[in-house]
């Protein structure tokens, strides 16, 4: 087998790569576990393992379900896509069940065969309240629901289920449903703002009408995402923003429909009543009843049958509140024989009980009639016996008999109808056609009987000749388990450094403005080298910052820094969400504006200025020190 046909995934020169190393290769090995193939060279310098593809699965649940309502009888569903890994298949469609309070789910589409993530419910109850799950499809099954919280049917006075969806590279298609109450107020248009954070918005269009409900934001950046919200400019002003509605262009976006499935619910009402109801007298105590299904079950299943019935001139009386089967046949028993009974059916669904169908009256009556006995058969030398039974199994007083040439030797109990024969050899290999018969004082009714002897006494069957006696194989040994040749550890990652392409003794620059300006470099590069962030990161440069994401270079850059300046919630997030910035002006590639310090003198401190050292000290380092002085005696000393 072609081991390029084992994994499609390989690509051409690879596969052919493969082969020839196949081809010169002694030893291979096939890792089930891990579902990968190794390979050694014949000259054992070479050891490599190949992984093969994994077997499609089912995919992974939706995520980020929200349900709104749109109207007082309509809801929205709004979701994500699931995130598929490698080995799941693209997304057919979606399951959508839904319940009403602790009700089990009901299905409401069972395949909505499109990649579409949104749904309308309608035809809804606004004083109910309802929960949703949604199931993602593949060709491989289908995912685990994703639930949602609960939410009731009702009127809106913002636009509401605003879905978003990328169609191109760089555009993204808004669509949303008009509020159902505007209290009386014209809808003019809609302005479409953009989602800059909790509270701050920028407007980026308006509609024409107020019949325009889709709008389409242009030259967006690929890969990036981005939220909006709509307002209503009604009369009075602006009404509230709607749901929040993220996309994300991408290289792979194409416009595709996006007008969401949708399901009316249909009302719920009590069925109509049954139809052809028949009373029947099957015995001298029993009466059977049989109808037909009412014309229409109110949207919702038969579960049951209520019957009445009224004996002679009495008044209805309930003979069963709920049969809770489908079944459309019931048998009233232990009656009294030569009483009138009349009936009434009625249809249980789970909206109530229906009106009552037609009457139907039977009395029951003494009616004697023998069960069937059909065809039987017998071998001849063995023993046949069985029961004559009468339909009405309360009658009593019942006499069987034999009639119409009965074979000889046959018999039945007068009383009970228990029928014994054993035929001889001599009544082999013929049929015999009789009647039973059964009287009750002037009644009378018989049923005939047919009874088939086999000739088996005068044609033993042949002996087998016993097959011979194999000889059993001999035991094979088992061959010797080999040894699993040892995985090699891997080497840990090298840093990347910079590319090969290059020359240290260049200007990085250089590579740099060819990137920017040459769009086959540009092409090559990005091809050939994706492990880089950047042509900055390859060559070795520090990528600039260049100017914020939010800036529009057709704006004056100074009205960010006034918004900056005076609007609290706007600096807030500024300052959250781009840190890397040193301040708004260099965010928005404007200079910060110097601000001018006075200069503060420090005072002088001027050194202490020394006089004359007093007596008995001297001058010494600019320190008085003191020094020996010879004392002067007293002048009375003197004399």
């Amino acid at each position: 087998m072609n081991l390029c046909t084992l994994n499609r995934k390989l690509s051409v020169i690879l596969c052919l790569s493969l082969l020839l190393l196949i081809g010169s290769a002694s030893g291979l090995t096939l890792d089930t576990k891990n579902n990968l193939l190794y390979v050694v060279a014949s000259d054992n310098n070479r050891f490599q393992a190949f992984a093969l593809n994994s077997t499609s699965i089912a995919p992974s649940s939706p995520t980020n379900l929200k349900i709104s309502p749109i109207s007082p009888s309509s809801i929205i569903l709004i979701w994500d896509e699931p995130v598929l890994s490698k080995n799941m298949t693209a997304i057919t469609g979606y399951k959508i069940e839904y319940k009403i309070g602790t009700d089990s789910y009901t299905t409401i589409t069972a395949d909505t065969k499109t990649t579409t993530t949104s749904f309308i419910h309608q035809g809804l109850d606004s004083s109910k309240t309802y929960f949703y799950q949604v199931s993602a499809i593949n060709s491989k099954g289908i995912s685990n629901p994703i639930s949602s919280s609960s939410v009731k049917p009702a009127a809106t006075t913002v636009p509401g289920g605003l879905t978003a969806t990328a169609i191109d590279p760089t555009k993204i298609r808004l669509s949303w449903y008009p509020p159902s109450n505007t209290f009386g107020q014209s809808i003019s248009d809609y302005e479409i703002q953009r989602v800059l954070g909790t509270g701050v918005y920028d407007t980026v269009g308006k509609t024409n009408d107020k019949t325009t409900t889709t709008y389409i934001v242009s030259n967006l950046k690929t890969d990036k995402s981005y939220s909006f919200v709509v307002v209503a400019n009604i009369g009075t002003g602006f009404t509230e923003p709607s749901n929040t509605a993220s996309a994300t262009p991408k290289i792979t976006s194409v416009d595709v429909p996006s007008t969401p499935s949708s399901a009316t619910v249909q009302i719920i009402t009590v069925p109509t009543s049954p139809i052809k109801l028949t009373a029947t007298s099957i015995s001298s105590t029993q009466i059977d009843l049989s109808w037909s299904l009412p014309s229409s079950d109110g949207n919702s299943p038969i579960t049951g049958y209520k019957i009445e019935v009224k004996k002679d001139s009495g008044s209805n009386s309930t003979l069963v509140a709920d049969t809770k089967s489908t079944t459309k046949t019931y048998s009233h028993t232990n009656l009294i024989a030569n009483s009138k009974y009349t009936y009434k059916v009625y249809a249980i669904n789970s909206a109530g009980t229906s009106a009552a169908s037609n009457e139907s009256t039977a009395t029951p009556i003494t009616t004697l009639k023998l069960n069937s006995l059909g065809k039987l058969t017998i071998d001849e030398g063995k023993s046949l016996s069985f029961a004559a039974k009468v339909t009405d199994t309360s009658l009593s007083g019942l006499v069987f008999s034999l009639d119409k040439n009965p074979p000889l030797g046959a018999k039945i109990n007068s009383n009970n109808g228990m029928f014994a024969w054993t035929p001889s050899d001599s009544q082999g290999a013929k049929s015999y056609v009789f009647d039973i018969v059964v009287t009750l004082g002037s009644l009378t009714d018989r049923q005939p009987v047919t009874i088939t002897v086999n000739d088996v006494l005068n044609n033993p069957e042949p002996t087998k000749t016993p097959e011979p006696t194999k000889t059993p194989e001999p035991t094979k040994t088992p061959e010797p388990t080999k040894t699993p040749e040892p995985t090699k550890t891997p080497e840990p990652t090298k840093e990347l450094g910079l590319a090969s392409f290059v020359d240290k003794s260049k200007d990085p620059q250089s590579y740099v403005d060819r990137y920017n300006k040459e769009p086959s470099y540009k092409k090559w590069f990005d091809t050939n080298f994706p492990q880089y962030s950047s042509i900055y990161d390859a060559v070795g440069l520090d990528e600039p910052k260049g100017l914020a994401s939010f800036v529009d270079k057709s704006k004056d850059p100074q009205s960010y820094v006034d918004r900056y300046n005076k609007e609290p919630s706007y600096k807030k997030w500024f300052d959250t969400n781009f840190p890397q910035y040193s301040s708004i002006y260099d965010a928005v590639g404007l200079d910060e504006p110097k601000v001018k310090t006075p200069k503060i003198e420090t005072p002088k401190v001027e050194k202490p200025q020394f006089g004359i050292c007093g007596t008995g000290t001297k001058l010494i380092d600019g320190i008085c020190t003191v020094i020996d002085v010879p004392k002067a005696k007293s002048w009375w000393k003197f004399w």
